[in-house]
This record gives C-alpha cells, sequence and structure tokens, in this order.
C-alpha cells in the first residue's frame, strides 16, 4: 500500500518560448504603415525643395518675354509730339518674396495723332553713357545728361557728347480696356557704356 507522502510534488515544464509572443502582424500591415511613414517622412522634403527652386522655374519661364507696364489712359500723354516724362510702377518679386506697385523708373512718352491712329514712342530716361536721368529741354527741342554733357534730339539720336549711342528705345503698345485705350511700355534696363543696345538681366 502506497504511503502518501508529505512534501508537495512540484511539476516543471520546460518551454522553449519562454514567454508568448508579441501579437504578429499581417504583411500588409507592415507595407503600409512602411509607406505612410515613408510619405509622410518626405513630403517636408519635396515641398521645400520645391519652394526652394521656385524662382529659378519662374526666371527660365520669363526668359525672352517682353515685360509691359501700364502708364495710364492714353490721354495723358498730350498729341503734340513733345516728350513727356512718366514715373513707371510695377509689382515686383524677389526670389520669394513680392512687393506691389514699386516704382521701376521713368521714360519720355511722345504722341502723334495720324489718321490711322494715334502713335506713341517711348524712350528710357536712363543715358546710354554712365546711367544718370537725363532731362528734356522744350526750349532747345532736346534731351540733355547732366552729368558729362552728352545730348540727343527729340527721336533719342545721339547729338554730341561721350555717349556712344543715342537713348534707347522701348517697345509700346495700346491695348483696349474700360472703353478707353491704355498705354504699355515694355520698360527694360540697358548696359551703359556700350555702343551696342544689351539688355540688362
Amino acid at each position: 500500500m502506497r504511503q502518501k507522502s508529505d512534501s508537495p510534488v512540484t511539476h516543471i515544464v520546460d518551454s522553449p518560448l519562454g514567454e508568448p509572443p508579441p501579437e504578429r502582424r499581417s504583411f500588409l500591415a507592415v507595407v503600409g504603415a512602411l509607406l505612410v511613414g515613408g510619405i509622410v517622412t518626405l513630403f517636408p522634403f519635396v515641398a521645400g525643395w520645391g519652394v526652394f527652386f521656385h524662382p529659378l522655374r519662374r526666371r527660365n519661364s520669363d526668359d525672352g518675354e517682353l515685360r509691359f507696364v501700364r502708364v495710364g489712359p492714353l490721354d495723358l500723354v498730350p498729341a503734340d509730339g513733345v516728350p513727356h516724362q512718366f514715373a513707371l510702377s510695377a509689382d515686383m518679386a524677389d526670389a520669394w518674396t513680392r512687393r506691389p506697385a514699386q516704382r521701376v523708373g521713368t521714360v519720355f512718352l511722345s504722341r502723334t495723332d495720324a489718321p490711322a491712329g494715334p502713335q506713341v514712342t517711348a524712350l528710357s530716361s536712363v543715358c546710354p553713357h554712365l546711367g544718370c536721368a537725363v532731362d528734356y529741354i522744350p526750349k532747345d527741342g532736346q534731351f540733355e545728361c547732366p552729368c558729362h554733357a552728352s545730348a540727343f534730339a527729340k527721336d533719342g539720336a545721339k547729338l554730341f557728347g561721350p555717349s556712344l549711342r543715342g537713348l534707347d528705345p522701348l517697345p509700346v503698345k495700346l491695348v483696349d480696356a474700360n472703353e478707353q485705350q491704355e498705354i504699355w511700355v515694355a520698360f527694360e534696363q540697358f548696359r551703359p557704356g556700350i555702343a551696342e543696345r544689351v539688355p540688362i538681366g
């Protein structure tokens, strides 16, 4: 007859797995998490890259195109053939900064009316010698540079002085707007001190 033992019996089970493993995720859940994480991580870099190179894209898109600036209604310029000076304002963009209605320069406009319609010519107010501002002297019928005594005819042709060329002409177009004609000028600056007419920038 078997006697009962007073010592408790201990059962030891050796498990090679140890603690139960954490719940496994499915393959699609892992891939989805990686994709979302990658997009979230890359988005700031892609957006920053686009912002950084935006001025370069804008500059390339503007290459070769004349930039016309509105002067005002045609009636601002008397039809007397005499040059009159006008200030030009335009919205400026410098890299990422935009500044509205900034003064970009001045031009001389003259107008004559013909049977075919009004004719408007524009001349830059910058002396081609070293970049001083010229004045139109009505009593002499010519432009004069106060810096180095260059003089130019009413049509911009060089008369005398150290300037190597005449005043720079600028393209003009008349635009119908609000039941009236408006004057728009393609404002450009040219390299001073040379005989050739080379636009700057």
